[in-house]
């Protein structure tokens, strides 16, 4: 977590709430490919995929309770000595477009906790940035 001018922003994996409470915001932050994904697999299907080899991180504005941005990591080779994350689809709201000084900070402190993840959690001997 870090603070955006005074705003709390968290960055997290994709939980199923996010999906009930706030679908239409969600789904338009994420690139087609993963929108496919949640339309066509069921809930539990969807959760394992997720857990599989496939991770949707979000960010989340903690004063307004918003996903305001997502991000994608595709885990190859799971579970073996040399596993690549690539990091891909990064989208933040096109409201913080508009302050570009916010816009790169949130990008910036974003790509570098996917990168930690990558390092840290999967165990990832390397990690490519697909933008």
């Amino acid at each position: 977590m870090f603070y955006l001018k005074g705003i709390p922003i968290h960055f997290r994996k994709l939980h199923e709430g996010d999906l009930k409470s706030s679908y239409y915001n969600v789904m338009s932050l994420l690139s087609e490919t993963s929108t496919n994904l949640i339309n066509t697999l069921s809930m539990d299907e969807l959760l394992n995929k997720l857990n599989d080899d496939n991770c949707i991180f979000v960010i989340h504005n903690l004063n307004t309770n918003d996903i305001i941005g997502t991000g994608t990591i595709i885990i190859l080779n799971k579970g073996s000595l040399c596993s690549v994350c690539i990091i891909k689809e990064l989208f933040i709201n096109k409201d913080y477009e508009k302050d570009k000084e916010s816009y790169d900070e949130i990008y910036v402190n974003f790509l570098n906790f996917l990168k930690d993840y990558c390092r840290h959690t999967e165990h990832c001997v390397k990690y490519i940035v697909n933008e």
